[in-house]
């Protein structure tokens, strides 16, 4: 294979500096494959260099472009069966596809590259610039109170299900590997952990904006947000340099416990720390005050939270960055003004779908390398995912539901909060697997490919793969089997019972009691300020237009059909989704007071009777 050209090595060069202690290269391969960015601007000149690569934007701007405008066409005519998510890689894969050089949109804008180089380049960009505000955001946007009075069941198919569909997916691997050809135990655990992240962003989506079941709709989320970061840290101790040959069972899970017990709980920790120093940071610096330095710099301390945790502590950046956003998003409401609120979950939520839409373009265009053994492997494992998916939902939920008739048996099914098999069953289907699995794909280490060369490019074939298949075939169907199997949305469920038991009193004492003290203000008041009233004065012009009738009760027929007040909330809730990633931007109902917590139980009970 000839060698990269040079302004190739300019731009592998930057983003192998920026992401120094996240994608690892020996210096003998950086010797013998790239030049120095002085040499290759002296050989190329900065105009051309920036020439060639104008020209790869145009093509990724031009394809973010069209999928903008084939979703909204889409959204307008209802079409829900094919997900946006799914547009975007359909757009990547005919932009694969017309690019020459065997569709690898690096080759044609930089010349001739390995697999393994442009592997190197997407999994450092999509490290360093679009997962730190795609899990940021996450975070920021989760409803506290309803992810709390759920913690024990979240934590239960987040951490149990990781594990048993881990060892489903790497059982059967191994037991089918006289077809695939994938033999080392450690490979095939190792796949199975990352490929066990799920990250149904296109059934999520479709939950915000039909309002489903608020239990459905945060037990997904939740568990969503929980088996990343048990995936992500059972994938780093497997995919570790350190050698497993040596050691018994024993000694083999001694380790992998340990290391994934300290990776855990020490990037958890470390989340929250930084969570705790960037409020207090706001606070006295009173950043809070001033609503465009406020959002520019939570927006930017996603980036720096990410490369602080892998470059300097050696931890999960992703996890670090998760706990950090939701520790800080639960302190914004109370010390930033209303409008910082607003916009901060305004500028997060669009910064994540712009980063969401450029991750499923890089699946897109990776599609065209599938070759035959990638195919066949991928859809082996697609039928392992979906039996590990059942083997973890099916006995967690039975044993989920039977804690919860124990605790709560004097409460009906419903106060109780327990799963029936609808919601049982909309749980399996929404193991979507999505960027994270892509990712951990590209991160794989050298010694996948020691026993068996060519093993780490039919992984990566089978997770671009497997991406799309749960993406069409799973993210397009989400609306038709909500309705099929008549699951409450569109403003029909209710709200979602909240008990207050120990852990909840127990975190809600440490906020209000303690971490308020440093981080709150005495003085603290929101800022109503101008957007919020506006807002308001919006709503309360369209229920009086919507209510508008002649004398005697009859409409005027020159009067606009004003739909009911329910579909009226359900569009405005859809609307406060696409912008703020939250019907509740301001979080006015999850401020987890205990009066607020009671008027919701007290409502609920009011509507069941």
């Amino acid at each position: 294979m000839s060698p990269p050209r040079p302004r190739l090595a300019l731009v592998v060069g930057l983003v192998l500096q920026l992401g120094a202690g996240i994608s690892k290269v020996s210096e003998e391969s950086d010797t013998d494959k790239f030049m120095t960015i002085e040499d290759a601007v002296k050989q190329e000149g900065t105009e051309g260099i920036v020439h060639e690569w104008s020209g790869m934007m145009v093509c990724c701007s031009a394809s973010v472009m069209l999928a903008l405008l084939i979703g909204n066409f889409l959204h307008v005519c209802q079409v829900s069966i094919i997900s946006e998510s799914s547009v975007i890689i359909l757009v990547g894969f005919l932009l694969g596809t017309v690019l020459p050089t065997d569709g690898s949109i690096l080759c044609w804008a930089m010349g001739t590259v390995d697999v393994e180089t442009e592997g190197l380049v997407m999994a450092s960009f999509l490290n360093l610039f679009l997962l730190p505000v795609i899990i940021f955001e996450a975070g920021w946007s989760m409803m506290h109170r309803d992810f709390i009075n759920q913690l024990l069941t979240i934590l239960t198919f987040a951490v149990l299900g990781t594990l048993i569909s881990m060892l489903v997916v790497g059982s059967l691997i191994l037991s089918t590997c006289h077809i695939h050809g994938i033999c080392s135990a450690r490979t095939a655990f190792t796949y199975a952990a990352l490929i066990s992240a799920v990250d149904p962003v296109a059934t999520l989506a479709t939950y915000a904006h039909l309002q489903v079941d608020p239990l459905l709709n945060i037990i997904v989320f939740g568990e969503s947000v929980v088996n990343d970061a048990v995936a992500i840290v059972l994938f780093r101790v497997l995919n570790s340099s350190e050698s497993f040959e040596d050691l018994s069972v024993g000694q083999v899970t001694g380790r992998i416990g340990s290391q994934t017990t300290l990776l855990l709980f020490g990037s958890v920790g470390l989340g929250i720390a930084l969570g705790f120093v960037l409020m207090l940071t706001t606070r006295f610096c009173r950043l809070a005050d001033q609503t465009s330095p406020c959002v520019l710099f939570v927006f930017v301390s996603s980036f720096f939270i990410y490369c602080f945790a892998e470059r300097v502590c050696s931890m999960s950046g992703i996890i670090t960055v998760l706990f950090a956003s939701m520790f800080a998003s639960a302190f914004a409401r109370e010390q930033f003004s209303s409008e910082a609120t607003m916009f901060c979950a305004f500028a997060l939520k669009q910064a994540a779908t712009l980063a969401d839409m450029v991750v499923f373009l890089f699946v897109g265009i990776t599609a065209v390398y599938c070759d035959r053994r990638g195919l066949v492997f991928g859809s082996l494992v697609i039928a392992f995912c979906l039996l590990g998916r059942a083997a973890a939902v099916l006995p967690l939920a039975l044993l989920t539901n039977g804690c919860k008739s124990v605790a709560g048996h004097s409460l009906s099914w419903e106060k109780s909060l327990r799963l029936n098999w609808k919601k049982i069953f909309m749980m399996w289907h929404a193991g979507l697997r999505g960027g994270i699995a892509l990712v951990l794909t590209l991160e794989l280490e050298p010694w996948v490919d020691e026993g068996s060369p060519g093993t780490r490019d039919t992984l990566r074939n089978a997770t671009i793969l497997i991406i799309v298949f749960f993406l069409l075939f799973f993210g397009g169907t989400t609306k038709v089997l909500l309705k099929c199997l008549g699951i409450p949305m569109e403003g029909k469920a209710k709200p979602m019972h909240i008990h207050h038991d120990n852990v909840w009193r127990c975190l809600h004492y440490i906020k209000h009691r303690v971490l308020s003290k440093a981080l709150v203000p005495d003085t603290a008041k929101m800022n109503e300020g101008a957007l919020p009233q506006l807002m308001a004065d919006f709503a309360a012009v369209e229920r009086k237009v919507s209510s508008a009738s002649l004398p005697g009760g009859i409409r005027s027929s020159r009067l606009p059909v004003i739909p009911s007040q329910r579909s009226v909330d359900a569009r405005r809730g859809n609307d406060l989704v696409s912008l703020f990633g939250m019907v509740d931007p301001l979080n006015a109902n999850d401020s987890g007071s205990e009066s607020g917590t009671d008027e919701t139980e007290e409502s609920a009970t009011e509507t069941d009777e």
